[in-house]
């Protein structure tokens, strides 16, 4: 008989898309019971509790391009972000078939972040499409998403390994899922070369790319806090953060990631190994860690 296990997906732009090969991997061995998830995490989670298969979700992936997430038809003109995240909603409703959380198969939490109330708010009711489009609120990319009595940022702000909250959803086994940059603290002088050459990043590249590498070390501090049973590293680093057109790349890295996350957590001292590399990890960044 399979583990019941509880996935906690993080949140990471296109990284995310890596949750489907994982979710396909685990599948094999546990029989997933809830899912808590932020931003993509929340999206992607939420539509295997709903029910779809991962094949069925990577499907729906692969029909979604870099430019519709990019629409100039969907710029914001309120100016609380550059697009209004209006038709990202639309994809969601059709997506989910505009269903309740209560109608899944499987207890599922959309974390997010209100503005109003400066605090992180655990959806586990209303419509999917709205957890999803509220979790997944990148600021300045998206406008905040307005819903009922709140103003709903993505959830990776507070929580972009969701692990906090485990405990809202049913499983004996705490697998942790973050597609997160790798935090370094490698540091080196600066060497001028007096160069003309002047390289170029688009504004929300340089937005998004700095604000990964921050969420990276949150998500670190989280699995120390909340200590998983089995912790997978499914970073891609040869992708980008809005490569959403390469979803098969993606689930192709998750899915071998995950495999190979199970194989080592076997291993006899690997979980204790690695969080004493984490540990000393923050040690260095910040010496009075423990």
């Amino acid at each position: 008989m399979k583990k019941k296990a509880k996935l906690i997906l993080g949140g990471g732009s296109a990284y995310g898309l890596a949750h489907i090969g994982v979710i396909a991997a685990l599948e094999e061995q546990f029989e997933i019971t809830g899912i808590v998830g932020t931003s993509m995490g929340a999206i992607v989670g939420a539509m295997y509790c709903l029910g779809k298969t991962p094949a069925e979700i990577l499907d729906i992936a692969q029909e979604y391009r870099t430019v519709e997430l990019f629409n100039p038809l969907s710029l914001d003109i309120s100016l609380s972000g550059i697009f209004d995240g209006k038709t990202t909603l639309k994809r969601f409703l059709k997506w989910t078939l505009s269903k309740d959380i209560s109608q899944g198969v499987i207890p599922f939490v959309a974390v997010a972040y209100d503005l109003l109330k400066s605090k992180t708010i655990l959806i586990d009711k209303g419509r999917y499409a709205e957890a999803m489009r509220a979790s997944s609120s990148l600021p300045y990319i998206f406008a905040p998403f307005a819903y009922d009595h709140y103003l709903f940022v993505d959830g990776g702000i507070e929580h972009p390994l969701p692990l906090a909250f485990h405990d809202k959803v049913p499983g004996e086994v705490t697998i942790a899922v973050n597609v997160l940059p790798p935090v370094s603290v490698d540091v080196e002088s600066i060497e001028i070369r007096h160069s003309k050459a002047r390289i170029r990043m688009r504004s929300h590249q340089v937005f998004l790319q700095s604000i990964m590498q921050n969420q990276g070390f949150v998500a670190i501090q989280a699995m120390l806090y909340h200590k998983p049973d089995i912790y997978i590293d499914a970073y891609n680093p040869k992708l980008g953060l809005i490569d959403i057109n390469r979803a098969q790349q993606f689930y192709d890295f998750g899915f071998n990631a995950a495999e190979l996350a199970l194989e080592q957590h076997r291993e006899p001292g690997f979980v204790e190994a690695l969080q004493q590399k984490y540990q000393n990890l923050l040690a260095r960044i910040r010496p009075n860690w423990k």
